[in-house]
Protein backbone atom coordinates (compact mmCIF):
# COMPACT_ATOMS: atom_id res chain seq x y z
CA UNK A 1 0.00 0.00 0.00
CA UNK A 2 1.35 3.78 -0.80
CA UNK A 3 1.84 6.02 1.85
CA UNK A 4 -0.06 8.90 1.75
CA UNK A 5 1.38 12.62 2.77
CA UNK A 6 -0.59 15.92 3.26
CA UNK A 7 1.02 19.15 2.86
CA UNK A 8 0.13 21.87 5.32
CA UNK A 9 1.62 25.62 5.64
CA UNK A 10 1.23 27.29 8.52
CA UNK A 11 0.86 30.92 7.55
CA UNK A 12 0.80 33.01 10.70
CA UNK A 13 4.85 31.73 11.49
CA UNK A 14 7.65 33.79 9.56
CA UNK A 15 9.44 32.39 7.19
CA UNK A 16 13.11 33.27 5.11
CA UNK A 17 11.33 33.92 1.43
CA UNK A 18 7.80 33.40 2.99
CA UNK A 19 4.88 36.09 3.46
CA UNK A 20 3.13 35.39 7.00
CA UNK A 21 -1.06 35.50 5.89
CA UNK A 22 -2.05 38.61 7.25
CA UNK A 23 0.71 41.01 5.29
CA UNK A 24 -1.24 39.64 2.08
CA UNK A 25 -4.66 40.22 0.14
CA UNK A 26 -6.08 39.19 -3.13
CA UNK A 27 -7.51 41.86 -5.20
CA UNK A 28 -9.22 41.83 -8.31
CA UNK A 29 -8.96 45.51 -9.05
CA UNK A 30 -6.81 48.27 -9.40
CA UNK A 31 -7.37 52.34 -9.98
CA UNK A 32 -4.26 54.02 -9.20
CA UNK A 33 -6.82 57.35 -9.23
CA UNK A 34 -7.72 56.39 -6.16
CA UNK A 35 -6.78 57.05 -2.23
CA UNK A 36 -7.85 53.28 -2.05
CA UNK A 37 -5.93 52.12 -4.99
CA UNK A 38 -7.09 48.03 -5.03
CA UNK A 39 -10.77 46.60 -4.28
CA UNK A 40 -12.50 43.79 -5.14
CA UNK A 41 -15.13 44.35 -7.87
CA UNK A 42 -16.26 41.27 -7.99
CA UNK A 43 -18.07 38.35 -6.15
CA UNK A 44 -15.90 35.65 -6.21
CA UNK A 45 -15.15 35.52 -2.69
CA UNK A 46 -18.79 34.96 -1.86
CA UNK A 47 -19.11 31.40 -4.45
CA UNK A 48 -21.41 29.15 -2.35
CA UNK A 49 -20.82 25.94 -3.92
CA UNK A 50 -24.09 24.49 -2.11
CA UNK A 51 -25.97 26.47 -4.78
CA UNK A 52 -24.02 27.20 -8.00
CA UNK A 53 -22.25 24.73 -10.56
CA UNK A 54 -18.60 25.03 -10.90
CA UNK A 55 -17.18 26.65 -12.89
CA UNK A 56 -19.49 29.26 -11.35
CA UNK A 57 -22.11 30.72 -14.76
CA UNK A 58 -22.37 33.81 -13.72
CA UNK A 59 -19.98 36.54 -14.40
CA UNK A 60 -19.57 37.72 -10.93
CA UNK A 61 -18.66 34.61 -9.23
CA UNK A 62 -16.03 33.79 -11.72
CA UNK A 63 -12.45 33.12 -10.87
CA UNK A 64 -11.12 36.57 -12.36
CA UNK A 65 -8.03 35.70 -14.98
CA UNK A 66 -5.71 38.14 -13.11
CA UNK A 67 -5.45 39.41 -9.67
CA UNK A 68 -3.37 41.24 -7.64
CA UNK A 69 -1.43 39.96 -4.65
CA UNK A 70 -0.75 43.06 -2.62
CA UNK A 71 2.37 43.12 -0.01
CA UNK A 72 1.10 45.55 3.04
CA UNK A 73 5.05 45.02 4.31
CA UNK A 74 8.07 45.15 2.32
CA UNK A 75 9.07 41.96 1.09
CA UNK A 76 12.46 41.32 -1.10
CA UNK A 77 12.57 37.42 -1.03
CA UNK A 78 9.98 35.87 -3.54
CA UNK A 79 11.31 32.37 -3.65
CA UNK A 80 8.57 30.94 -2.27
CA UNK A 81 6.56 28.01 -4.33
CA UNK A 82 3.00 27.29 -2.36
CA UNK A 83 0.79 29.81 -0.40
CA UNK A 84 -2.54 28.01 1.35
CA UNK A 85 -5.00 31.80 1.61
CA UNK A 86 -8.60 30.28 2.33
CA UNK A 87 -11.73 30.41 0.11
CA UNK A 88 -10.07 27.17 -1.19
CA UNK A 89 -7.70 28.97 -3.05
CA UNK A 90 -4.10 27.38 -3.35
CA UNK A 91 -1.23 30.16 -4.12
CA UNK A 92 1.48 28.24 -6.47
CA UNK A 93 4.71 29.31 -8.19
CA UNK A 94 4.71 28.43 -11.67
CA UNK A 95 7.55 26.14 -11.28
CA UNK A 96 5.35 23.88 -8.50
CA UNK A 97 2.25 24.57 -10.41
CA UNK A 98 3.53 22.72 -13.34
CA UNK A 99 5.35 20.42 -10.82
CA UNK A 100 1.89 19.27 -9.63
CA UNK A 101 0.36 19.20 -13.24
CA UNK A 102 2.38 16.78 -14.74
CA UNK A 103 1.28 14.76 -11.67
CA UNK A 104 -2.13 14.63 -12.26
CA UNK A 105 -3.74 17.94 -10.58
CA UNK A 106 -6.85 17.71 -12.69
CA UNK A 107 -7.77 20.82 -14.71
CA UNK A 108 -11.28 20.44 -14.27
CA UNK A 109 -10.96 20.83 -10.43
CA UNK A 110 -10.36 24.26 -10.61
CA UNK A 111 -10.09 28.10 -12.09
CA UNK A 112 -6.97 30.03 -11.95
CA UNK A 113 -6.02 33.45 -11.94
CA UNK A 114 -2.36 35.10 -12.99
CA UNK A 115 -0.83 37.20 -9.69
CA UNK A 116 0.77 40.21 -9.88
CA UNK A 117 2.77 40.72 -7.07
CA UNK A 118 2.98 43.89 -6.12
CA UNK A 119 3.36 46.87 -3.06
CA UNK A 120 0.68 49.53 -1.97
CA UNK A 121 1.21 51.85 -4.61
CA UNK A 122 0.66 49.46 -6.88
CA UNK A 123 4.73 48.53 -8.04
CA UNK A 124 5.49 44.85 -9.40
CA UNK A 125 7.62 43.46 -6.91
CA UNK A 126 8.95 40.05 -9.18
CA UNK A 127 8.87 39.01 -12.55
CA UNK A 128 8.76 35.77 -10.98
CA UNK A 129 5.21 33.93 -12.05
CA UNK A 130 2.80 33.18 -9.64
CA UNK A 131 -0.90 31.89 -10.19
CA UNK A 132 -3.87 31.35 -7.81
CA UNK A 133 -6.04 28.37 -7.75
CA UNK A 134 -9.58 28.21 -6.65
CA UNK A 135 -10.91 24.44 -6.42
CA UNK A 136 -14.76 24.02 -6.41
CA UNK A 137 -14.50 20.14 -7.51
CA UNK A 138 -12.53 17.25 -4.87
CA UNK A 139 -11.48 14.06 -4.32
CA UNK A 140 -13.25 12.81 -1.18
CA UNK A 141 -14.72 9.93 -3.06
CA UNK A 142 -11.42 8.30 -3.77
CA UNK A 143 -10.74 7.60 -0.46
CA UNK A 144 -11.26 5.82 2.44
CA UNK A 145 -11.43 7.50 5.45
CA UNK A 146 -11.28 4.77 7.84
CA UNK A 147 -13.65 6.51 10.69
CA UNK A 148 -13.02 4.05 13.08
CA UNK A 149 -9.65 5.42 13.64
CA UNK A 150 -10.03 8.90 13.37
CA UNK A 151 -8.57 11.49 15.68
CA UNK A 152 -10.85 14.08 16.88
CA UNK A 153 -9.36 17.99 16.83
CA UNK A 154 -10.58 20.85 18.38
CA UNK A 155 -8.86 23.82 16.68
CA UNK A 156 -10.08 27.45 17.41
CA UNK A 157 -13.03 25.97 18.65
CA UNK A 158 -14.27 24.06 16.13
CA UNK A 159 -14.46 20.18 16.11
CA UNK A 160 -13.19 18.57 13.28
CA UNK A 161 -12.14 14.83 12.24
CA UNK A 162 -8.49 13.53 11.54
CA UNK A 163 -8.05 10.05 9.95
CA UNK A 164 -4.23 8.60 10.09
CA UNK A 165 -5.38 5.77 8.32
CA UNK A 166 -6.54 7.97 5.11
CA UNK A 167 -6.31 5.40 2.11
CA UNK A 168 -7.33 5.40 -1.43
CA UNK A 169 -10.12 3.14 -2.37
CA UNK A 170 -8.10 2.64 -5.78
CA UNK A 171 -4.77 2.53 -5.63
CA UNK A 172 -3.86 2.34 -8.97
CA UNK A 173 -5.20 6.21 -10.15
CA UNK A 174 -2.87 7.54 -12.58
CA UNK A 175 -2.39 10.43 -10.27
CA UNK A 176 -0.37 11.51 -7.19
CA UNK A 177 -2.23 15.07 -6.20
CA UNK A 178 -5.62 15.21 -4.52
CA UNK A 179 -7.49 17.92 -3.13
CA UNK A 180 -10.34 16.91 -0.17
CA UNK A 181 -13.28 19.17 0.84
CA UNK A 182 -13.27 17.16 4.36
CA UNK A 183 -12.55 20.56 6.66
CA UNK A 184 -9.06 19.46 8.31
CA UNK A 185 -7.79 18.63 4.62
CA UNK A 186 -9.17 21.25 3.10
CA UNK A 187 -6.14 23.63 3.03
CA UNK A 188 -3.92 21.13 1.71
CA UNK A 189 -2.97 18.60 -1.13
CA UNK A 190 -2.84 15.13 -0.35
CA UNK A 191 -0.55 13.45 -2.02
CA UNK A 192 -0.23 9.31 -3.13
CA UNK A 193 4.05 7.74 -3.36
CA UNK A 194 6.91 8.10 -1.17
CA UNK A 195 9.23 8.59 -3.86
CA UNK A 196 6.87 11.69 -5.72
CA UNK A 197 6.73 13.55 -2.21
CA UNK A 198 10.44 13.30 -2.15
CA UNK A 199 10.92 14.79 -5.43
CA UNK A 200 8.84 17.62 -4.12
CA UNK A 201 10.81 18.14 -0.93
CA UNK A 202 14.06 18.50 -2.86
CA UNK A 203 12.73 20.86 -5.41
CA UNK A 204 10.20 23.12 -3.20
CA UNK A 205 12.30 23.48 0.29
CA UNK A 206 9.37 25.94 1.59
CA UNK A 207 6.64 23.16 1.71
CA UNK A 208 6.33 21.26 4.31
CA UNK A 209 4.64 17.63 3.95
CA UNK A 210 3.62 15.40 6.83
CA UNK A 211 2.49 11.61 6.73
CA UNK A 212 -1.07 10.86 7.37
CA UNK A 213 0.08 9.09 11.05
CA UNK A 214 1.84 12.76 12.29
CA UNK A 215 -0.84 14.50 10.45
CA UNK A 216 -3.38 14.59 13.37
CA UNK A 217 -0.37 15.76 15.70
CA UNK A 218 0.44 18.94 13.23
CA UNK A 219 -3.02 20.09 12.97
CA UNK A 220 -3.43 19.94 16.63
CA UNK A 221 -0.81 21.81 17.28
CA UNK A 222 -0.92 24.17 14.29
CA UNK A 223 -0.50 27.82 16.66
CA UNK A 224 2.04 26.27 19.26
Amino acid sequence: MNKLFVTFQRGHIKRKGVPLLDDITLFDTYDPSKRTKFYTDSQWRTLDYKNLPFPPEEKEYKFPSELYLVFKKKQTDFQFNYLEYGSDVKILSLDFFRELSNNGLDKGQYEYSTLKLVNKEGNQLTDRKFFALRFGKFDDDKFDLNQKTSVRSKVNGTTNYIYPDLALITESLDKHVFVLKEFAYRASFVFDGKEFVTNIVDKFKDIDIYNTKDFPFIYDNQYD
